[in-house]
């Protein structure tokens, strides 16, 4: 699959400023991440707003395209990038301070929040429900999802499925 060709990048630029203009914010910089960095994830949005694609999804069609791009959007209305990357910067400050310290609040947090209720949950249904507002359906979504999930060959885990029966709820509404 081609995914540096001149067309595949303005396409991506034009998907960019469709949806950002649909969710009234600035343009962000959409780029190829290396895939050190994507560690398996089909997109990322970084603190300051950027968003890197996974090689592998470069060539999905327009409305899968739509969907990433709309998701990662609701990642950077929310600030999610920075929150990860304060908590990131005061746990290492912290581990200066004291690393007993930082243990004892580190393994706190992850045994009493992230494990009961899966690592970045809320987070990850907010980009949802932005994508939700771009693609007009909670189906649209799922099914955009279910897209995604089989270029980069995920399989559906329970809190995906969590996140899916909330997203179905908001049909309901």
């Amino acid at each position: 699959m081609e995914t540096n060709t001149p067309k595949l990048q303005e396409e991506w630029i034009k998907s960019a400023a469709a949806v950002a203009d649909l969710i009234h914010m600035p343009i962000p910089s959409v780029a190829r991440g290396p895939l050190w960095l994507m560690m398996g994830n089909p997109a990322l949005t970084d603190p300051r707003g950027n968003i890197w694609m996974h090689p592998k999804v470069l060539g999905v069609p327009a409305d899968i395209r739509q969907y990433l791009l709309a998701h990662e959007m609701g990642h950077a209305l929310h600030h999610h990038g920075k929150m990860a990357f304060l908590a990131f910067v005061l746990l290492a400050t912290l581990y200066v301070v004291s690393p007993v310290l930082c243990a004892w609040i580190g393994w706190g947090y992850i045994l009493s929040v992230l494990a009961p209720y899966g690592l970045g949950d809320h987070a990850e249904f907010q980009a949802d429900a932005t994508a939700v507002k771009v693609l007009g359906s909670p189906y649209a979504v799922i099914r955009a999802q279910q897209e995604v999930m089989a270029v980069m060959g995920e399989r559906i885990t329970p809190r995906r499925e969590r996140r899916w029966r909330k997203l179905r709820a908001l049909a309901q509404m």
